[in-house]
């Protein structure tokens, strides 16, 4: 695989991992209210925990799927990006002839 795809298969995967978390956080107030803690100040509270540990597990689910997406959407981008650039200044470097054969 070239740099070139690589490079663009890298940035559409850390893509759609982007508009994966935007459409979390889009979709954040209805996913806590109907499958979740409605409140995330009260949380952890263990009134809360003890009451409702189904709902504290579909918030906190929520918000590692949220983090996840994020993290691997930020790293992935960055490393298309990085990839982009090191082959730029592949092309861009010229290539020098080494003189073994002289004296």
């Amino acid at each position: 695989m070239s740099g070139t795809a690589l490079a663009r298969s890298t940035m559409r995967f850390g893509t759609r991992f982007g508009i994966a978390a935007v459409v979390l956080i889009v979709l954040g107030p209805f996913i806590n209210r109907n499958f979740g803690v409605g409140d995330a100040a009260n949380l952890l509270l263990p009134s809360i925990v003890e009451s409702a540990p189904a709902a504290v597990l579909g918030s906190l689910m929520y918000l590692v799927l949220l983090g996840l997406c994020v993290l691997f959407g930020a790293a992935l981008i960055t490393a298309s990006l990085v990839i982009r650039h090191a082959e730029m200044s592949d092309e861009s470097a010229p290539i020098e002839e080494s003189d073994s054969h002289a004296f």
